[in-house]
């Protein structure tokens, strides 16, 4: 019998899991992903067209028996596998089997084309030893050759979560981080691009949709001047068009919503307000742009309406080529046996009582020079920081300036305080919990102080509102998603058609009366009805005392007069309208 050779197939990945029921999960989740993965089209053109797509990625469904030896498939696998991608659990390291893929991939490619998945756990107790260090030679002073094994940080995506939900929704990200080596890429660059792309997919079919809008609207008047008998017809056509069109506006309005967030995340707060402003009407009777309740609570993130005793992102600069621009931790380097493994950054002057301290993780801390003391971190948090390492950073003249690792520019921070609010006396922690009430278990129905509703928190990030009659819970008014922190109540705003919500986060959310989120309170104490605003805390000290102050309830006409003042000096260039697929002015 003539034989033939076969050509052995070559794997873009080989997955190596321990075929628990989590693990597993995990592997099959990550191995449709990766099939199903395509680079941006922006991308494709610096790869052969073979590449553009994941072609084929390896993993054994099967535990293997109680062998000697790892089979022969998946021994050529291994072989023929571009990378190794390690699904770490603290169970791995029970598996012979994974150890023996690890050793192997190995031995037949370096071990820079190993990448981690850590699916539960810690990295301590998750990452085998094989990819946690690697063997390196050295030469000791006499000249003699040694091999000493040293620690190295694997290259690790993290979907760890305590649902399959919460699971699922790290994967993609995690897709993200594995292509982005596989490919040669910067991950944020990835990232980016394939958030390019879905804005351009949205913009696309806005601009589609205003163009079929105009050449019906043109086809309508000139059917309506030659055929009068068709008149109802054609004005028929015309509402449907400007149905679609009219939807179409409101699917890019809700798009610049989520630019919006982007670019304040980026340390872009300008832009940001610029990017979501270009889309809202001047007042809620105007007729020509759509109200979207996203977009009203974008442009109050991006404004930092309701917060205070924070840095807020303004705009961002290029990197100073000067290096005297930055800080330093000067006499408070001995600070840095306080943060946890981080390094100050700098140090400096903040408000004649305390020092500003920066740390190496995007945190910012006060140092009391009077009584000496390292000041909780929350009293100062950033509302958004693009990433959580700082590779420099400065303070002057009421400016925080901070280079994030890998980041093009720098990131200009104003720090807003209560200077320009009335107080409203002082407050204890005791009443503080009492306004805002005890956190609510999940699942548990709690009704709104006036008796109306019903809201009902997740184990995925949402709460779900209903009346309150509706007591088998049936009919849901509104579904909320990706509030961070643990719900606590809804309160009725007197004298309004709105509700906060009150959460054990630093934020809480204001609804409108159709129960759409509009803006985010910092610092949430309780509310006035006489002042008709709320009174937000500042307690720097981390006393039982609070200081209070008037912090006024805007309207959405005022939200915009604050808005075209805050960036009337703004000119977004080219680059950033293309980029976004912003409107220009």
């Amino acid at each position: 019998m003539e034989q033939t050779n076969k050509k052995p197939v070559h794997y873009n990945a080989f997955i190596s899991y321990r075929h628990s029921e989590l693990d597993s999960e995990i592997a099959s989740g990550l191995h449709k992903r990766l099939e199903a993965f395509s680079l941006p089209k922006n991308l494709r053109k610096k790869f052969p067209k073979e590449q553009h797509k994941i072609q084929r990625v390896f993993r054994d469904t099967e535990e293997l028996p109680l062998a000697t030896n790892l089979s022969d498939q998946i021994d050529q696998a291994l072989r023929n596998a571009d990378w190794l991608i390690v699904i770490c659990t603290p169970r791995l390291k029970e598996s012979l089997w994974c150890a023996r893929e690890i050793e192997l991939f190995s031995q037949y490619h370096d071990k820079e084309h190993i990448l981690a998945v850590l699916a539960e756990g810690e990295p301590a107790d998750s990452f085998p030893e094989a990819i946690r260090f690697r063997e390196k030679k050295i030469r000791d002073e006499a000249g003699n050759e040694q091999i000493i094994r040293e620690e190295v940080e694997p290259l690790a995506a993290d979907v760890r979560g305590k649902t399959k939900s919460e699971r699922k929704k790290k994967m993609d990200d995690a897709i993200l981080r594995m292509a982005a080596p596989m490919y040669g890429l910067g991950y944020d660059d990835l990232k980016q691009r394939h958030r390019e792309q879905r804005i351009r997919r949205i913009a696309s079919l806005s601009a589609l949709a205003a163009v079929i809008f105009l050449i019906y609207a043109i086809t309508s008047t000139v059917l309506t001047l030659r055929i009068n008998e068709q008149k109802i017809t054609i004005e028929e056509q015309h509402a449907q068009l400007q149905e679609q069109y009219s939807l179409q506006q409101l699917k890019y309005a809700q798009s610049m919503a989520m630019v919006s967030g982007d670019l304040l995340n980026q340390g872009m707060g300008q832009a940001a307000a610029y990017a979501v402003r270009t889309t809202m009407p001047d007042d809620m009777k105007d007729s020509d742009l759509p109200y979207v309740p996203s977009c009203q609570y974008a442009l109050s993130n991006a404004l930092g309406i309701y917060e205070a005793d924070i840095f807020i992102p303004e705009s961002t600069m290029e990197i100073p080529e000067d290096d005297d621009f930055w800080g330093y931790a000067g006499d408070y380097y001995f600070l840095n046996d306080y943060l946890g493994g981080q390094t100050v950054m700098c140090a400096a002057d903040f408000d004649n009582k305390y020092v500003l301290v920066v740390s190496s993780d995007a945190r910012v801390y006060l140092y009391d020079k009077n009584d000496k003391i390292l000041m909780d971190a929350s009293v100062s948090l950033f509302a958004e920081t693009p990433s959580n390492y700082v590779s420099a950073a400065a303070y002057k003249d009421g400016i925080l300036y901070l280079l994030f690792s890998q980041a093009p520019r720098v990131c200009c921070y104003r720090f807003k305080d209560f200077e320009d609010y009335d107080p409203a006396g002082t407050g204890t922690r005791d009443e503080y919990y009492e306004n805002r009430g005890s956190m609510a278990q999940i699942g548990e129905a709690v009704e709104s102080d006036d008796g109306r509703y019903l809201a009902v928190q997740g184990n995925d990030h949402s709460l779900r509102i209903y009346k309150a009659s509706d007591e088998k819970l049936k009919n849901c008014l509104k579904a909320i998603y990706d509030i961070k922190g643990q719900f606590c109540s809804m309160i009725a705003l007197e004298g309004k058609d709105y509700y906060l919500l009150t959460y054990s986060g630093k934020f809480s959310y204001l609804l409108d009366e159709n129960l759409d989120v509009i803006a985010r309170v910092a610092n949430f104490y309780d509310y006035s009805e006489d002042e008709e605003a709320f009174v937000l805390y500042h307690n720097p000290d981390g006393n039982q005392d609070y200081e209070l102050y008037y912090v006024p309830l805007l309207e959405y006409e005022e939200i915009i007069e604050l808005a075209d003042d805050y960036i009337e000096d703004f000119e977004p260039d080219e680059e950033m309208l293309e980029r976004y697929q912003m409107l220009s002015d």
